[in-house]
């Protein structure tokens, strides 16, 4: 898990300082506020993110997801950072595009119970349980882009549709018969606000 940390902290460096330098006079002022509905981060989540190449198809995002304790018994907070490619966009008119997109993400939970947990606690046999702390997540998804005209404070919407999976759902999947492809990948619906384009 560490290599993975350190990983994105790299890729955080490389290509964040370059989005950062290319619109120094906006300070850290993202370049589009997130939105979401559901997706293994929590039942609502909120972020911002910005574009890290000049064909906005890498996209940096940081996210807190909250799923509160009438739905899951405990409340449970989510910091994520998710990494997003689109390779290429369909443009259906001048201000539509559809996108397919991928997205892989790292997401740290805290819950108000002793089930979650960074190393397997003391009181468990060696190999009982995985940590289950952090998350590595992995998405598949279709959006809709629609531009604004250039002088509006808001430049676009993007709405998004994704399959969501991660890997403690993909080991169940590998290591037992009880579970099914159809068991391991769940559905988030989101919105973008693009503030700079």
């Amino acid at each position: 898990m560490k290599k993975i940390l350190i990983l994105i902290a790299l890729l955080l460096l490389l290509f964040g300082g370059k989005a950062f330098a290319q619109e120094k006079s906006r300070g850290i002022i993202p370049d589009y506020i997130n939105l979401q509905f559901a997706g293994n981060i929590g039942a609502l989540s909120a972020g911002a993110g910005y574009y890290l190449n000049p064909a906005n198809s890498l996209t940096l995002d940081a996210i807190y997801g909250f799923s509160p304790a009438y739905r899951t018994g405990k409340a449970i907070h989510n910091i994520v950072v998710r990494l997003n490619y689109s390779p290429f966009n369909f443009g259906l008119n001048d201000a539509l595009n559809l996108k397919p997109f991928a997205s892989f993400a790292v997401s740290r939970q805290i819950a108000d119970s002793d089930r979650t947990f960074e190393r397997l606690p003391k009181n468990f046999p060696e190999g009982y349980y995985a940590p289950n702390a952090f998350r590595l997540h992995f998405d598949l998804g279709l959006s809709l882009h629609k531009k604004f005209a250039p002088e509006k404070r808001i430049r676009g919407m993007e709405f998004y549709l994704a399959t969501t999976t991660n890997e403690m759902y993909v080991t169940y999947f590998i290591n037992s018969r009880e579970v099914g492809l159809g068991d391991i990948f769940s559905l988030t619906l989101g919105i973008k606000m693009i503030l700079f384009e």
